[in-house]
């Protein structure tokens, strides 16, 4: 684990939890597994405070633990990877919105903000705050359903148990993951617990099945490139042919079971009307993607019309290739995009070659080619060459990418940008947290005079204690929080591509 990643965790954590919940992540991860009494020594932190945070990096899955050597002592061990999920809860929120609408949303919402809840003390929260609203019309009825739909497509799971073994009392448990099985609810027991308070026994707790939205967003990535590559027709045969694939393989399996063309036909058909060119000519349009979709798709047989395979694993590399591509086209510009390019294709090639294929003056050439070098974008393999007649001996250098040494490179350059986005918006909410807390206060104020009704020169009056100039002070913070914001958002992106790619390689 790198300097960079130990410091954009901090920064998540400090933003997410405060400053305690920081320095025990702090301190688990520059020394690894260690009990309570030696996170209290180093830290100098009351043992009741670390025990608070523990069980609120417990509740979140940041945190694991097991037991230690004597069997007594529990040793607690970050989940770095975890914490970085925080950064996607918009992105969770936003996917299961655009599929399964606001309901959905609110649900997911809710157990993030939980980390794990029962479905009745889940459900009964929601209806009861979203009680009196009319606009959103919410009965708890429909929160029961969209709960199941979400358990059965496998956004929600079953949190892990603790099971203790049989023996000496003092034992540390250990959590063991169950199988996630959709629960039937009462809805006249939620009616009751909702209206009248009604104790409800539920001992089975939820939490949120972040691999299957991973899912979709390596879905969405594939299905976008499909659709640049060729057109939207072919994006959504490749929609059509991973839903196929699911039904056989494992969702992160490095290639799918081949699938039958007869099937993707029979799934265009049904189609039709959205999509007529699809359906007629299903069998060119795998035939280009074949041919010209970056290898993400291979003929694996003729039975059944064709057999056709999702090589995932290629997929990831692929994507990872452009994903470097944009990066030292934004980092070094469009000349060293080109010399980058011309290196990934010639696999070897000499420093001459390309001041001859890149296009771009000597000088310039060798400049950006060191400049490649001292980024670790890429990398230079010395060789001997006996020269004719038997004289001394020639060394060459020949110039490769070392895909996954350039990957590593990409995301310490990901985990740096992060932490110091997240800086600079922390840094810009404290210069200006006065005038935005007046900004909120002010917000407040107006949404409840506007829901009584009230005059609408009582609520300008409101509004003008915020002078001129604040307001324009306001927008410029606003503006630049939201770019912070949507920069860290696009460096989530690279993020999950890049764990993506590693997920094969590292395996």
């Amino acid at each position: 684990m790198s300097h960079q990643l130990g410091s954009l965790v901090s920064e998540i954590l400090n933003r997410h939890f405060g400053e305690i919940v920081q320095k025990v992540g702090d301190d688990l991860f520059s020394f690894g597994a260690r009990p309570v009494a030696a996170i209290a020594k180093t830290t100098e932190i009351p043992r009741i405070k670390v025990v608070e945070s523990l069980r609120t990096l417990l509740k979140y899955d940041l945190v694991t633990f097991e037991p230690s050597k004597n069997e007594v002592v529990a040793d607690y061990k970050i989940v770095p990877d975890n914490i970085l999920l925080l950064m996607r809860y918009p992105r969770y929120l936003l996917q299961i919105k655009s599929k399964h609408g606001s309901e959905a949303e609110m649900i997911v919402e809710e157990v993030l903000q939980r980390g794990c809840v029962t479905a009745t003390n889940l459900l009964v929260t929601l209806a009861r705050k979203y009680k009196d609203d009319r606009e959103k019309n919410i009965s708890i009825v429909s929160l029961k359903d969209m709960f199941i739909s979400l358990a059965t497509a496998g956004y929600l799971q079953q949190a892990a148990v603790a099971e203790v073994k049989e023996g000496e009392g003092g034992e540390v448990p250990t959590m063991v993951a169950v199988a996630t099985i959709v629960p039937e609810l009462d809805a006249r027991t939620l009616v009751l617990a909702m209206n009248e308070g009604a104790e409800v026994t539920d001992n089975i707790y939820w939490k949120v099945n972040f691999d299957r939205f991973h899912q979709d967003f390596r879905d969405e990535i594939m299905i976008d490139a499909m659709t640049r590559r060729i057109d939207e027709n072919a994006g959504e045969l490749m929609r059509h042919l991973l839903m196929q694939v699911y039904l056989n393989t494992p969702p992160w399996a490095a290639s799918s079971t081949p699938v039958p063309a007869l099937q993707l036909k029979e799934s265009a058909r049904r189609g039709a009307t959205e999509r007529p060119l699809l359906a007629q000519f299903v069998d060119h349009y795998l035939r280009v993607m074949e041919e010209n979709g970056c290898g993400f798709v291979r003929r694996s047989g003729d039975a059944s019309g064709g057999q056709f395979v999702v090589q995932m694993q290629r997929a990831a590399k692929e994507t990872v290739y452009a994903l470097l591509e944009h990066t030292v086209n934004e980092r070094l510009g469009s000349n060293a995009a080109r010399i980058f390019r011309l290196i990934r294709d010639k696999k070897y090639i000499e420093e001459e070659d390309i001041r001859k294929h890149a296009m771009v003056p000597n000088k310039e050439c060798k400049e950006l080619t060191y400049k490649l070098m001292e980024h670790h974008f890429i990398s230079v393999q010395p060789m001997r060459k006996a020269a004719s007649g038997g004289g001394l001996v020639k060394a060459i250098y020949l110039y490769y990418i070392n895909l996954h040494e350039t990957a590593h490179t990409a995301r310490e350059l990901c985990y740096r940008a992060c932490h110091n986005g997240l800086r600079r918006a922390a840094a810009a909410r404290r210069a200006h947290a006065r005038l935005l807390d007046k900004q909120r206060r002010v917000r407040s104020v107006v949404h409840s005079m506007r829901v009584r009704e009230d005059p609408q020169q009582h609520i300008a009056r409101v509004e003008e204690t915020i002078t001129p100039p604040e307001r324009q002070l306001i927008q410029s913070v606003e503006k630049q929080l939201k770019q912070l914001s949507t920069a860290e958002i696009e460096l989530d992106k690279a993020l999950f591509i890049l764990h993506w790619y590693f997920m094969y390689k590292d395996n």
